[in-house]
C-alpha cells in the first residue's frame, strides 16, 4: 500500500448523488411554501390553466399536433370521407409529409443585419454584427437550428428562447447569450395577444432533474414514482416597471422554486448586515458577516475614466483610407465616479418562428397538415395496387391424372407419357391492372407538391418543361418567388433573435469582447466590442443606452456560408477575366488566391507564399535567356555598374552613348564601342580599324 492511500477519501453511496439519481434519497425536510408563495402559486397556476385551455381550443392543439407528428414519421390511420381520423391503421408506402418537409428544411443560419441611424453608428453597428457572426455557433448550435426547422414545419410554429447563460463563462467573459428551441406544446402565451412583442406574460413547461433543482434553486422536492425528473412551470412576466420577472414552481405539488420579481435586472452580492458589496469572499471584510443576498441594481459607478473612440474613415466623416484607425475622442470622456445606468431588458425572452403566417393569429400553419389528405389518398391507392399485384400469379392447366409436385421448388418437372399429354399442360399468367391506381397516386403527388410550392427543379429531378438555359433560370426564379413568403417569416424570427441577443449583451456583458474582422483587402484585424459604444447622454444630462435599431437578416450571406459554392464562383470570375488576368497576370493571381483564402480554401496559403517568392524573381523567359547567354549577364552587370557610377548618363563625355549598353546582333560591348570610334574617325578622315570592320556592316567611307 502506498503511503498516501490511507489519507485519500473513500466515497460511498450515501456521499454521492447516486441515491438522488435513483430517487431513493429520503427527503427529511422538503421545502414548504410561505403564505405569500402559496397565494402567488395558486393565482399563477390558475392563469396557466387558462392559457393551456386556450391553446387546446386552437387548431394547433395537442391532438392535432400528435397526428401531424405521427404523419411525418409515417405512423397514421386512415381518414374517412369527411377527412376525420379513424382507428384503422394504414401502411405508409409513401411518406409524403416526410419527403416535402425534408425538402423545405434550411440548415443555414442567416447573418444579422443591423441598420444604423447616424454616421456615428457605423462603427458600433459593424462591430456588433461581426461579434454576433463570430459567436453564433456558440449561441445557436447547428443541432438547435435543425431541430427548430423541423418543429416549425411539422408543428406550424416553434418558439426560440433567448436568455443569458452565466455558466458559459471564462476568464475573459462573464457569460454568453444562448438560443434554445422550445416546441409549441411547451410554451403557452397570454391568451388573446397575437403580437409576441406585446406579450405581458408567458408560460413554459420544462422537465428538470432533482439534482438540477437543488443546484439552481437550493430546494429539495420529491418526485412521483421511481423517476428523478419532475415537470416545472416557468412564468415570465413584465412587472410594474416593465422589467422581466420570473416565477417558477413544480407542476404537480405547486412547490415554489423561485419568485424573482427582478429576473431581468443586474444583481450584486451584498452583505445582509452592512450592505457592503462582497463579490466572492465568504466573510464580509467590513463587518465580518457571513450572510449575503443578491440584490437587483439599476446603476453602477465607473471605476475608471470612460473614453469614446471613433474611426473617421468607417464612420463616414473622412474619405481618407489612411484614417482607418480607432481614434480617441477628446471631447467625449466620462470621468471615474460617474453613476451610469445598467441596461434593463423589457421584452419577454420568446420569439415565435413560423413558416406560414395566419392573419390575426400568433400561430402558423403546419406543412404536414396541408399534406394530410393527400398522403392518405396516395397511400390508399398504393396499398390497393400492392394488394392487386400480390394477387397476380400464374395458373397451370393439366390433365386430371397428371401429377405435379408444387412444393417449395421454383421449377417443377412433369413427366408425360405422350405428346398429347404434354400439350395439355399450359401456364396462364394473370396480371393485375394497377395503371389506374398509379396514375391517381402520381396525380395526387403532383397536386401535393403544387400546394407546397416544391418543383422537380427543387428536388434535383429532371424537369423537361425548361428547354433552354434561360428558361431554366426563369423557372428557378419562379420557384424561389413561390418560397419567398415562408422565407420572410423565417427571417423575421431570426431578426427578433438577434435583437434580443444584442439586448442581453447590453444588459449583462460588462467586459470588452474581441473579435476578428475581415478587411476588404483580405487581411484580418482584431477589433473590440463594448456595450459603452451605445451609451449616450440626453439634453438633461441623463445617461441611457441606445437600442432603437432596426434589425433584419443579411440574405446574401447564405451563399457565403457554402464554401464550395464560393470557390466555384471565384473560379468562374477568374476564368472569365474579371480579375484582370490579361492586364496583369501576377496581380490577378494574387487577388484570386486571396479570395480563395477568405473562404478557407485548403491550399490558398501555400499558393500565396509561392507567388510571394515568385515575385522576387525575373520572368522565366528572361532567366532562361540569361542562362543560355553568359555574355548578356556580363553586359547587364557592366551596364548596372556604369549607371551606378554615373558614366551611363546621357550628355557626359567619355562614356558610352545611348544604346551602348544593348547588344546589336551578336556584338559585345567592346565591339560596339570600337565600331562607334571607327565611325567617328571616318567622319574626320582618319583610317579605321580593319579588325572591327570585319564584324560590323558597311563602315564609314565604303561608299567613297
Amino acid at each position: 500500500m502506498r503511503a498516501n492511500e490511507g489519507t485519500l477519501p473513500t466515497p460511498s453511496v450515501s456521499d454521492s448523488r447516486v441515491l438522488t439519481y435513483l430517487n431513493l434519497e429520503h427527503i427529511e425536510n422538503p421545502y414548504v411554501n410561505t403564505v405569500q408563495e402559496a397565494e402567488l402559486v395558486g393565482l399563477w397556476n390558475a392563469k396557466f390553466l387558462i392559457a393551456k385551455n386556450e391553446y387546446e381550443k386552437s387548431r394547433v392543439n395537442s391532438a392535432n399536433l400528435k397526428a401531424w407528428r405521427d404523419t411525418y414519421l409515417g405512423i397514421f390511420n386512415k381518414l374517412d370521407e369527411n377527412g376525420d381520423i379513424t382507428q384503422v391503421k394504414m401502411k405508409a408506402l409513401r411518406k409524403l409529409a416526410f419527403e416535402l418537409v425534408e425538402q423545405k428544411i434550411n440548415a443555414r443560419i442567416p447573418a444579422p443585419k443591423m441598420t444604423p441611424r447616424y454616421h456615428g453608428d457605423l462603427v458600433p453597428v459593424k462591430a456588433t454584427e461581426a461579434l454576433i457572426r463570430q459567436e453564433m455557433d456558440r449561441m445557436l448550435s447547428e443541432e438547435t437550428q435543425d431541430e427548430s426547422e423541423r418543429s416549425c414545419l411539422i408543428d406550424s410554429t416553434t418558439w426560440l428562447k433567448v436568455s443569458w447563460d452565466p455558466f458559459d463563462n471564462t476568464h475573459e467573459r462573464s457569460g454568453m447569450p444562448i438560443v434554445e428551441n422550445c416546441p409549441i406544446d411547451t410554451v403557452f402565451p397570454q391568451p388573446g395577444v397575437t403580437n409576441y412583442k406585446k406579450l405581458e406574460y408567458i408560460f413554459e413547461t420544462r422537465s428538470m432533474t432533482l439534482a438540477t433543482i437543488k443546484d439552481l434553486f437550493d430546494r429539495e422536492v420529491a418526485a412521483d414514482g421511481d423517476s428523478d425528473i419532475v415537470e416545472i412551470i416557468e412564468t415570465y412576466y413584465l412587472n410594474a416597471d416593465r422589467h422581466v420577472g420570473r416565477f417558477v414552481y413544480v407542476k404537480d405539488t405547486l412547490t415554489v422554486l423561485a419568485n424573482d420579481l427582478e429576473w431581468g435586472m443586474r444583481r450584486r452580492r451584498e452583505c445582509d448586515g452592512c450592505h457592503a458589496v462582497v463579490t466572492t469572499d465568504a466573510t464580509c471584510p467590513v463587518c465580518g458577516g457571513t450572510n449575503f443576498s443578491y440584490v437587483g441594481v439599476k446603476t453602477q459607478i465607473l471605476d475608471n475614466d470612460l473614453e469614446f473612440v471613433t474611426n473617421p474613415y468607417r464612420s463616414g466623416t473622412s474619405s481618407d483610407r489612411s484614417q482607418d484607425n480607432m481614434i480617441t475622442s477628446t471631447d467625449r470622456v466620462i470621468i471615474s465616479g460617474t453613476e451610469i445606468p445598467f441596461y434593463l431588458i423589457r421584452q419577454l425572452p420568446f420569439i415565435p418562428k413560423r413558416t406560414i403566417k395566419v392573419p390575426g393569429d400568433i400561430y402558423g400553419i403546419s406543412e404536414v397538415k396541408l399534406q394530410l389528405e393527400s398522403q392518405d389518398s396516395i397511400n390508399k391507392f398504393l396499398n390497393k395496387a400492392e394488394r392487386k399485384s400480390a394477387m397476380s400469379k400464374a395458373y397451370v392447366t393439366k390433365m386430371k391424372d397428371t401429377n405435379i409436385d408444387d412444393e417449395d421448388e421454383e421449377i417443377t418437372y412433369v413427366e408425360v407419357e405422350s405428346a398429347q399429354e404434354g400439350q395439355a399442360i399450359q401456364v396462364k399468367q394473370v396480371i393485375a391492372d394497377i395503371s389506374e391506381e398509379i396514375t391517381m397516386a402520381q396525380m395526387l403527388y403532383d397536386s401535393a407538391k403544387s400546394t407546397t410550392g416544391v418543383t422537380d427543379t427543387d428536388q434535383g429531378k429532371n424537369d423537361p418543361s425548361a428547354r433552354s438555359g434561360k428558361a431554366k433560370q426563369i423557372q428557378m426564379m419562379a420557384s424561389q418567388s413561390r418560397q419567398q413568403s415562408p422565407l420572410i417569416q423565417r427571417n423575421i424570427a431570426y431578426a427578433g433573435v438577434y435583437e434580443l441577443i444584442f439586448k442581453y449583451l447590453l444588459a449583462f456583458c460588462d467586459e470588452e469582447r474581441s473579435f476578428i474582422n475581415l478587411l476588404p483587402d483580405g487581411t484580418t484585424k482584431e477589433e473590440v466590442w463594448s456595450k459603452y459604444m451605445f451609451l449616450e447622454q440626453d439634453k438633461n444630462g441623463k445617461f441611457y443606452y441606445r437600442d432603437d435599431f432596426a434589425w433584419s437578416v443579411d440574405q446574401a450571406t447564405e451563399i457565403t456560408q457554402d464554401r464550395a459554392s464560393m470557390w466555384q464562383m471565384i473560379d468562374n470570375d477568374f476564368l472569365n477575366g474579371t480579375m484582370g488576368t490579361t492586364i496583369d497576370p501576377t496581380r490577378a493571381l494574387l487577388m484570386y488566391w486571396n479570395m480563395k483564402k477568405q473562404y478557407g480554401y485548403p491550399t490558398a496559403d501555400f499558393a500565396l507564399a509561392f507567388l510571394d517568392e515568385a515575385i522576387k524573381h525575373l520572368p522565366t523567359q528572361i532567366e532562361q535567356a540569361l542562362v543560355n547567354n553568359p555574355e548578356a549577364v556580363q553586359l547587364a552587370l557592366n551596364y548596372i555598374q556604369d549607371m551606378q557610377s554615373g558614366k551611363g548618363l546621357v550628355g557626359q563625355s567619355g562614356g558610352a552613348q545611348n544604346g551602348a549598353g544593348r547588344p546589336a546582333g551578336n556584338e559585345t560591348k567592346t565591339q560596339q564601342q570600337a565600331g562607334a570610334n571607327n565611325e567617328s574617325r571616318a567622319k574626320e578622315g582618319q583610317s579605321t580599324n580593319s579588325s572591327v570592320a570585319k564584324t560590323g556592316g558597311a563602315q564609314g567611307g565604303t561608299g567613297k
